[in-house]
């Protein structure tokens, strides 16, 4: 899925995603990552779900998000509701749906500059 949109070229934004991989600006990244506006970590060590912990999610916290998008792969799925109250306790909304659909919300909340967090398992 290609997008399409002319921005800032500072800001790291999704030019297009498909089935085990993510293109950030002119990057191909075929592993886990997390990335805002500013910063990619391409390397992110959380290659399923059942990985993930509040070690990974105080991670994504190092960014100061107010809202976390988690895409979790080709489909949808949900990560234990503790994970939901860790995030809700320091004030930061966690939403999780599929890669694609992460990145297309992602892509729409920076251009409403959104403090937030795009984190994919791939």
């Amino acid at each position: 899925m290609k997008f399409t949109e002319h921005r800032d070229s500072n800001i790291l934004t999704v030019k297009n995603y498909q089935a085990g991989s993510v293109k950030v600006n002119d990057k191909l990244i075929s592993h886990s990552c997390y990335l805002n506006q500013k910063n990619l970590v391409s390397d992110w060590q959380c290659n399923n779900l059942a990985e993930l912990n509040e070690d990974r999610l105080d991670e994504l916290f190092l960014m100061q998000p107010e809202i976390i998008i988690l895409g979790t792969g080709e489909n949808q799925q949900f990560p234990h509701p503790k994970y939901f109250a860790y995030c809700a306790q320091r004030g930061i909304g966690l939403e999780v749906m599929d890669n694609a659909a992460a990145c297309r919300t992602y892509n729409v909340l920076t251009t409403e500059e959104r403090e937030v967090v795009l984190a994919l398992i791939i």
